[in-house]
């Protein structure tokens, strides 16, 4: 049975928070007695749609914009008779991963106020606690499952498709995800349940991986392949993975060594940025303050437009809504673009071999724990090495490893199946967490 929560803490804590995670609180919402989510609280993402609310997506330039209508994934927590107690907030429109650019201000890690929570998914991720059933978040990169790590908690991306992203802001169309935290990986399995519904009416890209919860049960898989990155992680990091994986041999399961193509893994972040900022480009080329929008009227149209954009968006949106508009110039659509496109159908096809090689693909979630607030770290690819599910569309799930010795703050483990098998994915994660949890006994 899924985490309840209780709604009258959570209110209390919600409506304390100081560290500007929190856009909005329900405080008159009422427990419902019927569904399969009765009496559960949820957070939601000021970045979907709801009737008669506003969604910012923490930017100024929509902090009068109320949609008309309700995001798919809204309406089906309701039918289900989930409660939403509070709207979170994250980095401007789902863009940066660390919690620093939303126009409210910096959200901090909740565990020590001196790290980062990571983002974009940071309210979420900072408000999450036993009071809460389960947060909804959205991932185009990492965007719940790198915050998922930073506090020790379940973080899963399903497949591409899986959910419906209607009423969802969009950032990324090809790489935008439904995802969420969860107290434990069945109550992933339960949520899923419920958000897994083809919705051809309003997402075309949405395929049906519709499942009943009850079939989902643990299985222990016969091959696992692991990434083989010992040389970039923090010594806490290693020490947890090395002692799983020796476990996991002692338990009679194939381990497969992916060796590390470092130059291969390296064209992750690159990639993902020039597709990811030439999408949001488009995406948000209607944020003219015309339609709707905060407006500040200049002499001409183009004047209006300028004006509104630049007291509205903050630096780190418009720093990537120009990159993606040079990309996708008619000389340059080419030389960066399609180049892209087409690195990514080669990290697509090198992963999906990888899937295929074993039951599941496990790595750590990061080279190490949440990072401190404004040090400057030596750069590798564990800093996006969760961005490969997105771009390939695999669903993606990470659960806590372990904890750093040095600050005593958690860091999790990533498991990837192949895209669609998302079920299958999930009951060998049920297994693996099973193992953790029996490690922290011993």
């Amino acid at each position: 049975m899924i985490n309840k929560g209780n709604l009258k803490e959570a209110i209390l804590q919600l409506n304390a928070d100081k560290n500007n995670a929190v856009s909005f609180v329900f405080k008159d919402a009422q427990l419902k007695e019927q569904g399969p989510f009765a009496n559960c609280v949820f957070t939601i993402k000021d970045n979907y749609a709801d009737l008669n609310v506003i969604e910012s997506a923490s930017s100024r330039f929509l902090s009068n914009f109320r949609p008309s209508y309700q995001s798919t994934i809204l309406k089906l927590l309701n039918e289900a008779g989930a409660t939403c107690v509070a709207r979170t907030n994250l980095d401007e429109f789902g863009m940066g991963g660390s919690g620093e650019y939303s126009c409210n201000g910096l959200i901090k890690n909740p565990l020590n106020s001196n790290y980062l929570v990571g983002g974009s998914s940071s309210g979420a991720a900072a408000t999450f606690s036993k009071n809460i059933s389960f947060a909804i978040g959205s991932d185009t990169g990492d965007s719940v499952r790198k915050p998922a790590s930073n506090i020790g908690q379940v973080g899963f991306k399903p497949s591409y498709g899986a959910i419906s992203r209607y009423g969802l802001s969009a950032f990324a169309s090809s790489l935008d995800t439904v995802a969420y935290f969860t107290h434990n990986v069945q109550d992933a399995i339960t949520l899923s349940s419920v958000l897994f519904k083809q919705d051809l009416k309003h997402d075309l890209t949405s395929v049906d991986l519709s499942f009943n919860a009850d079939s989902v049960i643990e299985t222990k898989p016969h091959k696992i392949a692991y990434l083989d990155c010992f040389d970039k992680l923090d010594i806490s990091v290693a020490d947890a993975y090395k002692k799983l994986l020796n476990k996991l041999e002692k338990m009679n399961i194939e381990l497969v060594k992916i060796s590390i193509n470092e130059k291969l893994l390296q064209a992750i972040d690159t990639v993902y940025k020039v597709i990811a900022f030439s999408e949001s480009s488009s995406n948000l080329a209607n944020l003219v303050g015309v339609e709707f929008g905060n407006r500040i009227t200049g002499n001409s149209w183009e004047e209006t437009f300028n004006l509104s954009r630049t007291e509205g968006i903050g630096k780190m949106v418009q720093s990537r809504m120009i990159l993606g508009s040079y990309f996708l110039e008619d000389n340059n659509q080419i030389k960066y673009f399609v180049k892209a496109k087409k690195m990514r159908r080669y990290l697509s096809n090198y992963f999906t071999n990888v899937h295929k090689s074993a039951d599941i693909f496990i790595y750590p979630a990061s080279n190490m724990s949440a990072p401190l607030i404004g040090k400057l770290y030596e750069p590798s690819y564990m800093d996006y090495i969760l961005t490969n599910s997105n771009l390939t569309g695999n669903p993606s799930l990470t659960l806590k490893l372990g904890i750093d010795k040095n600050n005593n703050l958690p860091f999790n483990l990533a498991i990837d199946g192949e895209i669609y098998k998302d079920c299958k994915m999930l009951s060998h994660a049920l297994f693996i967490e099973r193992v953790l949890e029996g490690e922290k006994n011993e």
